[in-house]
């Protein structure tokens, strides 16, 4: 079987990281994998350090017909059996190019919430669809009523993790946290999400002050993440959207103003998840508007004593005091409170880590997921199965 997936996003997130992993992981399996990206993009530069092959389209436009026209091309000439839309947008080229094509099937991964889209050009476009998934079970019931699909295509396609030996890697929690300028008996609580004003990161930093002063001298905060990277560049201007390079410095500036830059770390993208988390001990997830998040999956697949804002998808992810905690959305000192219960109780910060792990082998197996992935592609797995 050939598949060709696109992905044209231009930013690095969870979104992108994840088809991309899609991407590898089937390729492991003995399918056959091509990728579509934008020129220049990480997705890009992250699939050709993979030795995954991938082309690009004449026009970043998502109705243009050079790319539909070049898409075309690339398909019949490849052989390509299925192609898989990761990205919003992509849909539309795949569609246009599969429109008079009844051999190959075509497929659209949604990661995000959604606004309706019924009208007369997204009834034309979606039409073509043979499979439609969602990772989240409540977004799947909706999704009929949001996009011109029939129930029959939408299916629950619960994100697939690699299950580590280990829940965390020991050395390299001793190294990076050696690098930070954290003790062996200090806390480092941390997140690891794009800096922008939907991720609520400042609630998070907000939530410092609150903390008890014993626990301020042993505590310190680590962030992970940059800023939502623009889609287009115009010469040598940011890569960045500016309501997130602002979001930043509102961070930093409120990081300044309270006292506290020193017990506060920005570090940055950093492509070692596995590391940083091991190095962490408390993670801190703040969005308050998140589909299904992967990287409170792979927290949890550390071991690690989650803390969360309670809402979107995160309550189907976390079990509020039995494999994490919750909190009231945007409220500070309800945080610091969790991450305090969760600082001073080591063995409640275990026992939850243990349910979170034991969580994620049960319900996100890598395996399940491209086994059931590569069902959808043959036409093996029926709506609502698994």
């Amino acid at each position: 079987m050939k598949t060709l997936h696109l992905c044209t996003s231009a930013s690095w997130g969870g979104l992108e990281i994840y088809a991309c992993t899609v991407m590898i992981e089937l390729r492991k399996r003995g399918i056959g994998v091509e990728g579509i990206c934008l020129p220049g993009s990480r997705v890009e530069e992250y699939l050709k350090g993979h030795a995954i092959p991938s082309k690009t389209l004449p026009d970043a436009s998502p109705a243009s017909l050079r790319s539909v026209n070049v898409l075309k091309h690339l398909i019949r000439r490849g052989g390509v059996d299925v192609v898989h839309a990761h990205f919003h947008r992509d849909i539309w080229p795949s569609a246009l190019a599969l429109t008079f094509d009844e051999e190959r099937k075509l497929f659209l991964s949604v990661y995000m919430g959604v606004p309706k889209k019924k009208d007369i050009l997204h009834r034309f476009i979606y039409r073509r669809l043979n499979g439609l998934f969602t990772s989240s079970r409540e977004l799947c019931r909706r999704l009929p009523s949001l996009y011109p699909v029939a129930e029959s295509i939408v299916h629950y396609l619960p994100y697939g993790r690699t299950i580590s030996d280990t829940p965390r890697d020991e050395e390299k929690r001793r190294k990076i946290r050696e690098e930070l300028g954290c003790g062996e008996t200090d806390f480092l609580v941390g997140t690891m999400v794009r800096i922008d004003p939907g991720k609520c990161v400042m609630d998070f930093v907000g939530s410092f002050p609150y903390l008890d002063s014993d626990l301020k001298n042993r505590t310190r905060y680590l962030i992970i993440g940059e800023p939502t990277r623009k889609s287009k560049l115009r010469g040598s201007e940011s890569p960045f959207e500016k309501q997130s390079e602002l979001y930043l410095e509102d961070l930093k500036r409120f990081v300044y103003e309270q006292g506290i830059a020193e017990r506060v770390i920005f570090a940055g993208y950093q492509s070692d998840v596995r590391g940083y988390l091991s190095a962490m001990d408390v993670f801190v997830f703040p969005s308050r508007d998140e589909l299904y998040s992967l990287v409170v999956l792979d927290a949890m697949e550390s071991g690690l004593a989650v803390v969360a804002a309670a809402a979107g998808g995160t309550l189907d992810q976390i079990e509020d005091n039995k494999s994490g905690l919750l909190y009231r959305v945007g409220d500070s000192k309800e945080l610091a409170a969790q991450i305090r219960t969760y600082l001073l109780s080591p063995d409640l910060r275990r026992s939850h880590g243990a349910k979170a792990r034991t969580f994620v082998k049960e319900h996100h197996s890598m395996d399940q997921m491209i086994s059931r992935l590569t069902g959808y592609y043959e036409g093996n797995v029926q709506q609502g199965e698994g």
